[in-house]
């Protein structure tokens, strides 16, 4: 049987010889080699019993349950309290204890020169025990490998520095450097290896550095950067992977669901394809109960169905400007005796403050939507979403019963690129030039409004960046909308660009799930919320290929030069909504195209009536 140098006796014995040198050189160095009779004999009476509670010490504090191979910085603080403790304990002898117990009175300077010792010898030899073990793992791994596979990392933040420090203990690969972005950094040397320059050079360093594995260690909230670099990566002689952070890991359920869409084989896709779950509309579960609640844009899309949700037992106003033909035109909402309309525009102060005075719960949905409408009014879409979100806080600095108050921002505020956004990412909007920001801009300026109410008057509010909410009775300019409505007319599907835009495509039962749970939590309040569901993420040519194959039709799929700017890639982070809200999206991509196919289909004629009489007055004018 091998011995094992390292058991759990030998460190035992070990750390206890390191306390006895420590107590015997800290007389040594006190007395400077000239140490008095008496102290000699204090020394030989106390040394066991130093070192005994030493160890006793150190399995309190729980040191003996880490392991020395596997020590780190976060191990000093345990060690350091452990030691402090017992040499606090021998400070309370010192002082506290009688003249006829002189014996236990160990010298001040001895106590704390022992202290330092000690500590530093205990520390040294989990540190010496860590690097045998790291020298015996190369040492192993060297007899298996001769040829070090190559690999490149791209990011040179906390990371990269760990995956590199990481890796630097297998023999079986080969560090050749960084590249990353920031030019602080270049030429620089991190962990070991050496900043390479920007990740422009990506094509060049693949080549002339023979690399055979490229790894992306870049933080969730910035990898929309890198998404221009995949399809590099997909023409390469190389694997390229992400490198998943531990909240990710966590957080997946079958892999690591970082896939942009299929990669061909280069570890960034995942081709499964998902079967529909069959899932059953999920059940309110959070009571709001006896609450006046008023919804602006009630008549819309979100508002409207909200509004279902929360009429069963409240009292609900919904006020819009309009609605007839309306998504709230298609719920049983007008035959609610707890529902009550009221048709009004968001600027119209005396409405505002007579329904705002009355409301325990304020959601304020009501904005100019649409990226056509948005790009066609910009100056009304300024000013009514502002201006709107503005006079209905002022309306509800009045309200002393108001309970929350939530505002509805947009994903957009992120700009073209927004990758797994947590909420604390900066925001990104584009020039002035550009009509379709003026919606993103007065979204963005509404939420720091909103959080002035909070700072200022107490006020307690909640924000909500929706991704991409759809559904049944979802109407206007949308993009489900429209390819299931030319896949059921068996027309062509018209897709923007060339339809590798990214987006996270959220049902509506799971958004409106959020919104109730934003509504109810009081850890909410203050705080701001990205509501998607990043586990249905698929390019918009992807998504159209779902509806021509859901709706059985053979539509075929027609690209088109885009009339307005686009987003690329949009995908949110629920790590904050999970650990507030609890919110976990039910539905996946499948099931919710069924539902919303299946309502779209028995509303055909809906929709074929609109078109009809849109074409009618188009000749009359």
């Amino acid at each position: 049987m091998r011995y094992r140098f390292y058991s759990k006796t030998n460190q035992i014995l070990m750390e206890a010889a390191i306390v006895g040198a420590s107590f015997f050189l800290a007389y040594e160095i006190r007395y400077e080699g000239a140490v008095p009779a008496y102290q000699i004999f204090q020394f030989w009476t106390l040394v066991i019993p130093i070192a005994v509670g030493r160890l006793v010490t150190n399995y309190l504090f729980g040191l003996n349950q880490i392991q020395w191979r596997h020590v780190s910085l976060r191990d000093v603080s345990p060690v350091a309290m452990s030691y402090f403790t017992f040499s606090l304990l021998l400070l309370v002898a010192r002082y506290g204890l009688s003249v006829g117990w002189g014996i236990a009175r160990i010298p001040l300077g001895v106590i704390m020169i022992e202290f330092l010792l000690s500590l530093l010898g205990a520390l040294g030899i989990r540190m010496l025990r860590r690097l045998s073990y790291e020298r015996h793992l190369i040492r192993e791994e060297s007899k298996k490998t001769k040829d070090p596979r190559r690999l490149l990392l791209i990011g040179a933040g906390v990371m990269g520095a760990n995956v590199a420090k990481e890796m630097a203990s297998h023999s079986s690969t080969q560090i050749v450097g960084f590249l990353d972005d920031d030019p602080g950094k270049f030429g620089c040397v991190i962990a070991g290896k050496k900043v390479l320059g920007p990740s422009s050079l990506l094509t060049e360093v693949v080549k002339t550095e023979k690399i055979d594995h490229v790894l992306i260690c870049i933080a969730p909230a910035a990898r929309g950067s890198f998404n221009r670099l995949l399809a590099l990566l997909e023409g390469m002689p190389v694997t390229s992977k992400f490198v998943p952070t531990i909240t990710e890991i966590l957080d997946s359920q079958d892999g690591l669901h970082l896939s942009l869409g299929d990669h061909n084989g280069n570890g960034n896709g995942n081709s499964a394809k998902s079967t529909p779950s069959q899932v059953s509309p999920p059940a309110q579960r959070t009571e709001i109960r006896n609450k006046n609640i008023l919804i602006t844009g009630g008549a819309g899309f979100i508002g409207s169905s909200l509004a279902e949700r929360l009429a069963r037992n409240n009292g609900v106003v919904l006020l819009d400007r309009l609605f007839q033909n309306q998504p709230v035109a298609f719920t049983s909402l007008q035959k609610n005796p707890n529902v009550r309309f009221v048709e009004a525009d968001i600027l119209e102060t005396k409405v505002l403050n007579s329904e705002a005075a009355e409301a325990d719960i304020v959601i304020h949905a009501a904005a100019i939507v649409g990226v056509g409408r948005v790009c066609n009014y910009p100056r009304e879409t300024l000013e009514t979403n502002f201006e709107g979100t503005s006079r209905i806080l002022k309306a509800l600095e009045r309200n002393r019963r108001l309970e929350r108050f939530v505002y509805f921002s947009t994903s957009e505020v992120f700009g073209v690129n927004s990758f797994r956004v947590h909420e604390d990412t900066p925001t990104a909007v584009g020039p002035a030039a550009e009509a379709r920001w003026s919606y993103a801009i007065a979204k963005l300026a509404g939420e720091h409004l909103v959080k002035a109410y909070h700072r200022q008057a107490n006020m307690p509010v909640a924000t909500v960046r929706p991704f991409n909410v759809f559904g049944p009775r979802r109407l206007g300019s949308h993009a489900i909308l429209g390819f299931v409505l030319n896949a059921l007319a068996g027309t062509p599907l018209e897709v923007h660009g060339d339809g590798s835009q990214i987006r996270s495509w959220c049902y509506i039962e799971d958004f409106c799930d959020a919104l109730i749970e934003m509504i109810a939590r009081p850890s909410a309040i203050g705080e701001d919320f990205n509501i998607g569901n990043p586990a249905n993420t698929l390019t918009v040519f992807q998504l159209a290929q779902k509806v021509v194959e859901l709706t059985g039709g053979r539509s075929s799929i027609m690209f088109m030069e885009s009339p307005f700017p686009d987003i690329e890639i949009r995908v949110p982070s629920l790590e904050k909504a999970r650990q507030i809200l609890g919110f976990q999206p039910k539905y996946d991509i499948d099931r919710g195209l069924e539902l919303t196919v299946d309502w779209y289909r028995e509303h055909l004629s809906f929709f074929e009536s609109k078109l009809s009489r849109a074409v009618a007055a188009t000749r009359s004018d």
